[in-house]
């Protein structure tokens, strides 16, 4: 099994390395639809990686972070496969400007602000899940570095609560989304 989880793995890895290698061709050849599908085969091929490290830590707090880190995993995927779908619905037949610019931010702000969001939610609360384990087995510099990162938690709520209420808050709009 683990020599699969280090395929699987790595293979996400390369992938990544390959979209940040040749992002700027992509965006200039407009290629957004290729970039989002190749995010959604390399957020695939980590699937499995909450229920590994599950197994590898073998801790029972971490059984509740596994579900968040599945979930997470899982929803990106499905929102990377329906933003290729979209981008490319939206990019190929408007040539002649049939769909506007409106409808096309409209679609593309279903599918990622608060969507995306909550995702990150879910990731952050993993992490710190993740972070508890790493600490329970004196791994202190992965606890660190983990429950460090939990606290992102609050940038995205912020920017989840700053997509869905209808009267922004002043110090929730303040936070950007990254857009890479």
């Amino acid at each position: 099994m683990k020599l699969s989880i280090m395929i699987f793995g790595w293979t996400g890895i390369l992938l990544f390395l390959a979209i940040l290698f040749t992002f700027q061709r992509m965006a200039k050849n407009n290629e957004y639809a290729f970039l989002h599908l190749l995010m959604a085969v390399m957020y695939a091929t980590w699937l499995p990686l909450p229920f590994v490290l599950y197994q590898l830590l073998n801790s029972d707090m971490l059984l509740i972070g596994t579900v968040f880190g599945s979930v997470y995993l899982i929803l990106l995927v499905v929102t990377m496969v329906l933003q290729t779908g979209h981008i490319a619905f939206i990019i190929k037949p408007n040539e002649g400007g049939e769909i506007t610019d409106r409808l096309g931010g409209y679609m593309m702000a279903t599918l990622s602000n608060p969507y995306e969001s909550l995702l990150g939610v879910f990731k952050c609360i993993w992490a710190i899940f993740l972070g508890i384990t790493f600490w329970q087995h004196d791994e202190i510099l992965m606890a660190s570095l983990m429950l460090l990162f939990g606290l992102f938690v609050f940038y995205y709520l912020f920017i989840m609560l700053d997509a869905s209420l209808v009267k922004r808050v002043k110090l929730f709009a303040k936070v950007k989304p990254n857009p890479l």
